[in-house]
């Protein structure tokens, strides 16, 4: 296993847990659930696109990992990045974004396993942004999990 494999594995179960949401992209459309992505949005290649077609959406990045000793696992930190589009006037985008990460955070408190091979840390910590942008809203969320490593081998023969 590999923090790639963490990677995916937790960008499937977010887009799963986020499956019945409905939201709205950067047209106003209705949608239902979430797009997520590794590490970073995909490069707009049509000067006719911006980043906006991609609303609503989550990215799921590897931070950084560390192994403190040979018989511990990978501890990887994670974060999650979510946007999405709300032209209400009440300005309440942030309740939306509010929702996507107690569901995450929930799911991952209640039940630490994802696909029987990771295992989150109980230390998870979140955040919305400090900024006014609307109509997009921005909100985090930081979770390392616990990564099986391959075991030392002394045996150089």
């Amino acid at each position: 296993m590999t923090p790639w494999d963490l990677q995916k594995s937790l960008i499937a179960e977010i887009e799963e847990l986020l499956a019945q949401m409905q939201l709205k992209n950067a047209a106003g459309e209705d949608v239902f659930g979430v797009k997520g992505y590794e590490q970073r949005l995909p490069e707009i290649t049509d000067d006719e696109e911006d980043q906006s077609q991609f609303f609503p959406y989550f990215i799921v990045r590897i931070e950084e990992g560390n192994t403190p000793t040979d018989d511990e696992p990978w501890l990887v930190g994670t974060t999650v990045l979510f946007g999405i589009c709300d032209y209400n006037k009440e300005t309440n985008g942030h309740r939306t974004i509010l929702e996507m990460i107690t569901k995450i955070t929930n799911r991952f408190l209640e039940r630490p396993l994802l696909d029987s091979k990771f295992r989150a840390n109980q230390n998870v910590s979140f955040a919305l942004q400090d900024e006014d942008t609307y109509p997009f809203y921005f909100g985090a969320i930081d979770i390392k999990f616990y990564v099986p490593k391959i075991g030392r081998s002394d045996d150089w023969s």
